[in-house]
């Protein structure tokens, strides 16, 4: 049992290595370029500042780590994960700007693999506004014996700006990894989009096709 145990833990972390491969050649950008001072926009909301840090068992060179841009947010990869009792802490921090609309939510998707007793894989977000008030906070996990939850989110009162502090934690156990963590933001249109919106909308309420008649 015990064999076919440290089997199925290698052939995870095989399978992980080989997603963490194919995701890297899909993107340029890598967390040392964030890290570094790069930031990046996506539609109209706009990342920057970012700090990382890397500590324990997990490849501390943050080149290792792809970040794939995701129509409203973005996506990290790289070698999250811990093998036979190693454990490690990615600790990332960013702040995130609306152009024009307002930012109103966020959410957190990871899927995690746990093996073994103890092991354990989660994600933990704590959200700020402009004053550096609490906004919320994301969590999701997988530990093994007490079960997982892939996803989070939070809605708040609107606000043009956040910053974000992200933990990612994995230790313990045979095998425990996550393979992609996904960052989304909800934000809703500036108050022009809104009436153009609505004003389509009674257009389109009162518009009746017209009736050809017939003698």
């Amino acid at each position: 049992m015990q064999m076919e145990r440290r089997w199925r833990a290698v052939s995870c972390a095989l399978g992980l290595a080989a997603a963490i491969a194919s995701a890297g050649g899909a993107s340029a950008l890598t967390l040392a370029d964030l890290d570094g001072g790069a930031s990046f926009s996506v539609g109209a909301l706009s990342f920057a500042n970012f700090e990382a840090t890397v500590a324990g068992d997990l490849s501390l060179d943050l080149a290792d780590y792809p970040v794939q841009l995701l129509s409203d947010g973005f996506r990290l990869s790289g070698p999250l994960a811990v093998l036979l009792g190693d454990a490690g802490t990615l600790l990332l921090s960013y702040e995130v700007t609306a152009a024009d609309p307002i930012l109103v939510g966020a959410s957190l998707f990871a899927t995690g693999t746990t093996i073994g007793a103890g092991a354990q894989a989660w994600v933990g977000d704590s959200l700020f506004g402009p004053a550096n008030e609490a906004l919320g906070s994301l969590f999701v996990y997988d530990v093994e014996g007490v079960g997982s939850d892939a996803s989070d989110g939070v809605a708040f009162t609107a606000v043009s700006g956040l910053s974000v502090a992200k933990t990612v934690g994995l230790g313990s156990g045979m095998f425990a990894a996550i393979p992609v963590i996904d960052q989304r933001f909800a934000i809703i249109p500036e108050p022009v989009t809104i009436w153009l919106l609505t004003a389509g909308l009674v257009g389109l309420a009162w518009w009746r096709p017209r009736r050809i008649l017939t003698h």
